[in-house]
């Protein structure tokens, strides 16, 4: 009997360390998923509109809203004071923080109770000013943006993809890949050259200003029937550093459980790991450096922010 019992004992102790080790076959998106790889160091309710929010760190953040009402507010000391930004104009469908000095927004052009011009505007100093509207025409609607530096920049507006090398001054307008879904999210490594990531999860790259594009699917497979969830602002992120490190971030909704995720890859795209944010949709914006995303959700959820736990340009596998 005690021979049977040390025999019991063996097999469970031998199965408990091909569990806890992984040798155990999983599922390709299993294999391919990292949980635990963002944590939530925010959550703020906040008095003023909004629509979209963005923090550059854990300090440096910038809200934009529905109505003239929804003006830029700025915080320096991670959301416990704001100040409100009275030439930015209201209505804001996007904002783009490429550091502490210069924030991008785009909203309505003209609109009831704009005391202040609209479109697509730069500020150099914070969001304390912001220059006159470029030539860029801005609709209703979301609008996904990336900018490198105040001058060169892609925008996404009614079914156009745009760059700009100039600040905004001219505008030229990039051929977009044969059967793209809506974009949700651009990612320029110049005013030629860049990525977007379409509303099915499909990522597509130029090289030469839109004449050809390569496609590149995100690791969706524990996702079935979800896409990109639609909001009046943007609800999904994407930052590539280099050719071959990148990073995608989506508010997913449909047939399943709604989930904010991020894909990482260090092979430009032919791989992605998978990384489960968080539960719950909202409008995304993901930090120039990929270690942080901002998520909006109305109502009690407000404005959270997660910080990557790792390097956030570390190879994807």
């Amino acid at each position: 009997m005690k021979r049977i019992r040390g025999l019991f004992f063996g097999i469970i102790v031998i199965v408990c360390s091909v569990l806890a080790c992984g040798l155990l076959p999983l599922s390709a998106a299993q294999e391919n998923q990292e949980a635990g790889s963002w944590e939530l160091i925010m959550q703020l309710a906040v008095s003023q509109p909004v629509r979209m929010a963005a923090f550059f760190d854990e300090n440096f953040g910038v809200t934009g809203g529905f109505s003239g009402k929804g003006k830029t507010n700025v915080t320096t000391d991670g959301g416990k004071t704001w100040t409100l930004s009275e030439s930015s104009g209201g209505c804001l469908y996007g904002v783009e923080v490429i550091d502490t000095s210069r924030i991008w927004v785009c909203g309505r052009m003209t609109g009831q109770s704009f005391t202040t011009p609209g479109g697509l505007r730069l500020s150099k100093d914070g969001g304390r000013s912001f220059e006159p509207s470029t030539s860029y025409t801005t609709i209703p609607g979301e609008c996904p943006m990336g900018f490198i530096n105040e001058n060169t920049g892609w925008v996404y507006q009614n079914r156009a993809l745009s760059a700009t090398a100039d600040g905004g001054k001219s505008w030229h307008k990039l051929l977009l890949p044969e059967g793209v879904a809506k974009v949700k999210a651009v990612s320029p490594l110049s005013a030629s050259e860049g990525y977007i990531l379409d509303e099915t999860g499909m990522v597509f790259f130029t090289g030469n200003q839109g004449e050809t594009w390569e496609s590149l699917a995100l690791s969706r497979e524990d996702f079935p029937g979800m896409k990109a969830a639609v909001m009046e602002a943007t609800t999904a992120g994407l930052r590539f550093f280099d050719r071959e490190n990148g990073l995608a971030v989506m508010a997913l909704t449909g047939s399943g459980t709604p989930q904010l995720v991020a894909f990482r890859t260090g092979d430009g795209g032919k791989n992605w790991q998978v990384e489960i944010i968080d539960q719950g949709i909202g409008s995304v914006f993901l930090s120039h450096d990929g270690r942080f995303v901002t998520c909006y959700r109305p109502g009690a959820s407000g404005i959270k922010v997660y910080r990557y736990r790792g390097d956030a340009r570390e190879e994807g596998n």
